[in-house]
């Protein structure tokens, strides 16, 4: 997908929105509503102590994980929602016969502008839960946090949209979305809550743990180098890429 025929899309969407503005606001509140509420159970762990987070560094968490889910809610989300549709309805013919790169088309077609609200209010819960706990990282540290979000974006949409292609696979394959948000919810925590094997998943093949804990441990001088995470997202992204080759040759079109 071009620049430009993503800034069409981007416009059409934003166009769509207009058209239907009272559903665009509700949904809007509705996803940040979610977010201030999601707050509450992480505050209560927190609370529990046991560990070096405190409850301001805890709302950091959670405002870092809603600006993340809410660009992917905004520009993943609702084209991996699509893609049991496109091979159980054939709506992919449509997608296969433009001169696009098909796999990225599939991916970013349709957006979601309303979900972008959550980035905004996420992004004042990190000036809020920073301010409150007095921490006040250099440039360097604030780049480096960015990194491990955008990995930690970048990562759990690859995981996503690997879960995507399995309708290529399996006759019913629709639930997959469900337990892709649900496995996200897992990046609103500290990663100091989870040990042993659920944190070594969290960090490397279920990524939830890179949306949003880990940039916050960057912001506080405590994360690891990114030396090992740009050649696995870089695997990631060939798997992802060779998983969409070899699942869409087992595509019947509608029109055969």
């Amino acid at each position: 997908m071009t620049p430009r025929l993503f800034w069409a899309c981007l416009q059409q969407a934003i166009r769509r929105d207009l058209q239907f503005r009272s559903q665009t606001a509700i949904n809007a509140f509705s996803s940040i509503g979610d977010l201030v509420l999601g707050v509450v159970p992480v505050l209560i762990i927190t609370g529990s102590g046991g560990t070096a987070w405190t409850g301001p560094l805890a709302v950091v968490v959670v405002g870092i994980f809603g600006i993340s889910t809410g660009l992917m809610d905004c520009f993943v989300k609702p084209n991996l929602a699509k893609m049991h549709g496109y091979v159980r309805q054939g709506d992919l013919d449509l997608i296969l016969i433009r001169p696009v790169n098909a796999q990225l088309f599939a991916t970013l077609r349709w957006m979601e502008p309303a979900e972008l609200g959550r980035v905004l209010s996420g992004a004042a819960m990190v000036a809020v839960g920073l301010h409150l706990a007095d921490v006040r990282p250099d440039a360097g540290l604030v780049l480096q946090a960015v990194a491990w979000a955008a990995i930690g974006f970048a990562g759990f949409s690859l995981l996503w949209a690997n879960l995507a292609y399995s309708a290529f696979w399996f006759e019913s394959a629709d639930p997959v979305n469900e337990i892709a948000a649900q496995l996200r919810e897992a990046g609103k925590y500290p990663i100091t809550y989870f040990t042993g094997a659920a944190r070594l998943v969290l960090m490397t093949l279920v990524p939830a743990g890179l949306v949003a804990a880990v940039p916050v441990e960057t912001l506080t001088g405590t994360a690891s180098p990114l030396l090992l995470a740009l050649p696995a997202l870089a695997a990631g992204l060939v798997l992802t890429k060779l998983h969409w080759h070899l699942a869409s040759r087992r595509y019947s079109s509608a029109s055969s």
